[in-house]
């Protein structure tokens, strides 16, 4: 009997970026050292995070996310690479920044955390 998997890049995440992703300018200093930049999108988004210390204090923060479909990469972006974000989904630049880690699901979607980024 042949295994009949779920193709969720399919399915799934091509249509959740038609609805959801914005435009981006990938430039690849890490993953494609000297090439150009090349026009891609993602869902861009912020995660809240929580810590409670030992003392129950509280420590808030977030962390900036964007979610691409690992099947528009020919090369995945990495770690070290910048990504500029020209609108959101509210029309809003929110400029340049720097991807600090990958997390591929292995279904075929990556989240990227990204921060700002500041230069040299």
């Amino acid at each position: 009997m042949a295994n009949l998997g779920i193709n969720f890049s399919s399915l799934l995440y091509d249509p959740a970026m038609d609805m959801f992703s914005v435009d981006v300018v990938f430039n690849p200093v890490t993953s494609q050292p000297g090439q150009p930049t090349f026009a891609g999108r993602g869902i861009f988004s912020t995660i809240d995070t929580d810590i409670i210390g030992e003392n129950n204090s509280i420590y808030s923060d977030q962390r900036t996310i964007l979610d691409i479909r690992d099947a528009e990469f020919a090369i995945m972006p990495l770690q070290g690479d910048r990504v500029t974000i020209p609108r959101d989904s509210c029309g809003v630049n929110q400029g340049e920044w720097e991807i600090i880690d990958t997390d591929g699901n292995g279904g075929g979607e990556t989240k990227l955390t990204i921060r700002r980024w500041e230069g040299p």
